[in-house]
């Protein structure tokens, strides 16, 4: 009995000194009707289609009785069609932030929508090579913005702005193809709320 007695408290010794727990998880919860665009630490980059959830399993340090209290602070890139994220102290977008990771727990974030996008799919074999976004208050253009060229069969977005019922606007967008072939899509009726996307494609010119 005495030889088993000193056998085990070796054994519990090394276990409280090394530990055995390590790891924690993030959960990204979608509430917008829209992909999300997520990349937590080195880990691959995920898309998280509308209304759906998933979780990031991330590494830690092994919990010992001699650290107790383990924690990872991780850089999250996150974008959605519909989402981005607010900085409340620089009041401005941005798309990155950091989350901290504590053993055995799962932190969730819940995305809820807070823009508009448009959204340019080129279906067509030619570069999109120039991309202009135009808001109109019905009186006169009041913001430009661009996106970056677009590949073939690829797509961007452009978060914007949606209407409130103090701020009424539309959107137009006009496109040129690499070889000079030139689209215009909306107007008047491309008026988008909150988690609303204006979603134009470019097939090949006639």
């Amino acid at each position: 009995m005495k030889k088993l007695t000193l056998w085990i408290l070796p054994l519990m010794a090394l276990w409280l000194i090394t530990g055995c727990d390590s790891g924690g998880a993030f959960r990204v919860i979608n509430q917008t009707s829209y992909p999300l665009y997520v990349k937590v630490d080195e880990l691959d980059e995920v898309t998280i289609p509308g209304n759906s959830n998933y979780t990031f399993e991330i590494e830690t340090k092994k919990e010992s009785i001699f650290n107790p209290d383990v924690e990872k602070k991780v850089p999250v890139w996150m974008i959605g069609e519909t989402y981005q994220i607010y900085d409340d102290y620089t009041q401005s977008y941005t798309d990155s932030t950091t989350v901290t990771i504590k053993v055995n727990k799962t932190i969730n974030a819940y995305i809820q929508p807070n823009r508009a996008s448009i959204k340019v799919v080129n279906n067509s074999d030619l570069w999109i090579a120039k991309i202009d976004i135009y808001k109109h208050n019905f009186i006169g253009v009041v913001n430009h913005y661009t996106i970056d060229p677009i590949a073939p069969h690829s797509f961007n977005f452009k978060n914007v702005d949606y209407v409130t019922p103090n701020n009424n606007f539309y959107y137009f967008v006009l496109i040129e193809l690499e070889d000079g072939t030139r689209y215009q899509y909306g107007g008047e009726n491309a008026i988008l709320q909150k988690d609303q996307q204006f979603l134009v494609t470019v097939e090949n010119p006639q």
